[in-house]
This record gives structure tokens, sequence and C-alpha cells, in this order.
């Protein structure tokens, strides 16, 4: 959740208002845009193989 901002002037007037909902919408858009999110996405633990095991009925005990 984002709050209104404003930004002012060096005399103090308001310069410009932003609302809540386009900080959030431009917020969500760096984010899923950002070139690093694919390697954050790449990282985290490998599967080990495993071995090639036989599950026939027959040997089964």
């Amino acid at each position: 959740m984002f709050h209104e901002v404003k930004i002012f002037d060096k005399k103090g007037k308001v310069k410009k208002v932003l609302s809540s909902e386009k900080l959030s919408t431009k917020y969500w858009d760096s984010f899923f845009n950002n070139p690093l999110a694919e390697s954050m996405k790449a990282k985290g633990r490998k599967r080990k193989s495993q071995k090639n095991m036989d599950y026939d009925d027959e040997n089964l005990k």
C-alpha cells in the first residue's frame, strides 16, 4: 500500500501530486520488468538425481 505523495517547489507550493494508485502501478511495473528478477528466479536448490529403481510388482517385498 502506498500513500499519496506531494512534491513541493522551492517556494513551498505543491508542484506535483502522485496518487497511491499511480505509485503502486509504477512500482509493480518496475518490479516485474527488472532484469535482476530473472536471475532471482533461477536461484534455489537443484534436485538430486534419483537412482533408477525398479518398482515392478515382482520386486516389491
